[in-house]
């Protein structure tokens, strides 16, 4: 699979309304609401869009982030650090296994664990 595009992350303070606001706006089907009522995908047919609400205001710097999805997560995270991408953290669980990192210009971005064809 290599690594692609999965998901545009947006922090919002209020799920309902940016849920209908971005599932009507590009014709994204709403996936069911987890991790305590704080985040949810926005299924599309290419690619993406999560909402996850806020633990504090958000800055115009962490309003978005991407989620890359590959099913070769050590070694795409290896291959981005070697083009200048800084670890931050690896937050690993059952239900959801992606590795921090930071762009060159401090823009972080998730490396995620998905097998191929999710």
């Amino acid at each position: 699979m290599g690594i692609r595009l999965g998901s545009v992350v947006i922090n919002c303070a209020d799920l309902d309304v940016m849920t209908k606001f971005w599932a009507t706006a590009l014709h994204l089907t709403p996936g069911p609401v987890v991790d305590e009522g704080r985040f949810r995908v926005l299924r599309g047919r290419r690619v993406n869009v999560s909402l996850q609400v806020a633990q504090s205001p958000v800055g115009a710097r962490d309003q978005m982030h991407f989620d890359l999805y590959t099913d070769d997560q050590a070694g795409e995270v290896q291959r981005l650090l070697a083009l200048g991408a800084s670890y931050v953290r690896h937050d690993h669980d059952p239900s959801d296994d992606y590795v921090v990192l930071t762009d060159p210009e401090g823009n972080e971005f998730c490396v995620c664990a998905v097998a191929e064809g999710e």
